[in-house]
């Protein structure tokens, strides 16, 4: 199985930060951050979509991950979670720091809100990740969500034989295999 990492592209919104956290908690930098500034914090961010190459993709699972330190408290808690366009926060699993700066990363998730329907590509499209740190502050270096999938390779018939029941094609796994002789 191969991930793909969705990092924040846009600010849905913020508050009690010393700035936007986007850019500086959502590009791949763990030397540039954002602190918590208030008492009421938190920061909604659009994700990157799914490449499109991904859409017959089976969506196994995600994590939502945040590179942090606690602030003046010396330990700070945050949930972190996903929000689908339509379906609301969902999720959410509490990550706690000392003051030392690492990367705390949730559980992995199969489902969506729903708790039974499978993950798919558009609904992955239509989420946005949120962290919201408690009373006691945080330094946030980054915050992203990575994404499991399987890709959807090979997905035709050969000579009479289902795609379903073929594992590997002269040596290749099907996995692997976008197209055979251009088709």
């Amino acid at each position: 199985m191969a991930t793909v990492v969705l990092r924040p592209s846009s600010t849905t919104s913020q508050t009690g930060w010393t700035a936007d956290p986007y850019p500086n908690a959502a590009d791949n930098n763990t030397a540039t951050s954002v602190t918590q500034s208030s008492v009421t914090c938190n920061w909604t961010a659009v994700l990157d979509d799914l490449h499109s190459d991904l859409s017959g993709a089976t969506i196994n699972s995600f994590t939502i991950s945040a590179n942090g330190k606690a602030g003046r408290a010396g330990a700070s808690t945050c949930a972190l979670s996903l929000v689908h366009s339509s379906d609301g926060e969902f999720a959410a699993e509490n990550e706690s720091w000392t003051g030392t700066q690492n990367t705390q990363t949730t559980s992995a998730r199969t489902t969506q809100q729903n708790g039974s329907s499978a993950l798919t590509y558009a609904y992955i499209n239509n989420c946005s990740v949120k962290i919201d740190p408690n009373t006691q502050g945080i330094q946030l270096y980054e915050l992203y969500v990575t994404v499991d999938y399987t890709a959807a390779g090979y997905g035709n018939t050969v000579n009479g034989v289902a795609s379903a029941n073929i594992s590997k094609i002269n040596g290749v796994a099907t996995a692997n295999i976008e197209k055979v002789n251009g088709i």
